[in-house]
């Protein structure tokens, strides 16, 4: 299952990083629902028809120069940005946050966790390895939210979001962020992932082992096709297969 045997002459595992979205759990919606929630709710409280425009406008800045800078772009500051360009005086904290919540709210309700996620985690701690999260999201607030609806909170600690932390995988210091605080050597720890740019060559990047997980496979990952993982599992089931193994205790 292994593209690189040199990874048995590793020490065992200790720790997994796992991703989110894509690797444990699945999205049933998309950001036009969003899109919508946020605008309905905006055009409620008197705001101007095209506040809809404005933020699918923010939206895609918010991505796009994410993409560019590295630097995690929040969709808070998008929400300024699309209000502002309403005209209207600047809102204060509490209606921006309010307005993410908005915003995110059907995505929120539309994740499922992938089939043998908890169980896979459970046997992974039961193992005693430890597990954490890093997931590139434009909202803190959304990743902490999914953790604990997904009932991943017993399991995944620490739970890090590029929203949090201001860079984005692939910067190896967001996966040393983790292993620091574990105090655990990358060459001892494992980064699961879908995305082939952020997940597998960002946690090789940083020393680690990697798994990549192809249940959903990211559209992006068609530009890093030459990235390789150590192993790859097309189910979670065999996912924890290969990482007890790593562990010493397949």
């Amino acid at each position: 299952m292994s593209y690189n045997p040199s990874v048995a002459a590793l020490p065992p595992l200790r720790g997994v990083i796992f991703d989110l979205g894509g690797t444990l759990i699945y999205p049933t919606t998309t950001d036009e629902h969003g899109i919508r929630s946020l605008a309905a709710w905006l055009r409620a409280q008197g705001w101007p028809a095209d506040v809809e425009d404005a933020i699918r406008q923010a939206r895609r800045w918010v991505l796009a120069m994410t993409a560019q800078t590295g630097r995690q772009h929040t969709m808070a500051e998008g929400i300024r940005q699309a209000l502002a360009r309403c005209g209207r005086p600047a809102p204060d904290d509490g209606f921006v946050h309010e307005a993410e919540q908005v915003f995110f709210g059907p995505e929120l309700a539309g994740y499922r966790p992938f089939p043998h996620a908890h169980e896979l985690l459970r046997r992974l701690q039961a193992a005693g390895l430890r597990t954490g999260c890093i997931s590139n999201a434009t909202s803190h607030w959304l990743v902490e939210r999914i953790v604990d609806q997904m009932g991943f909170r017993p399991y995944l600690d620490p739970v890090v979001s590029s929203a949090a932390f201001g860079r984005t995988k692939p910067d190896p210091h967001i996966f040393r962020s983790v292993l620091d605080r574990w105090g655990i050597p990358p060459q001892e720890a494992a980064m699961v992932g879908d995305t082939l740019a952020a997940d597998i060559a960002g946690g090789a990047a940083a020393g680690m082992r990697t798994l990549y997980v192809t249940m959903q496979p990211h559209p992006g990952n068609a530009r890093s096709a030459d990235v390789r993982a150590d192993a790859e599992a097309a189910t979670l089931e065999e996912a924890e297969r290969i990482l007890l193994e790593w562990a010493g205790r397949g």
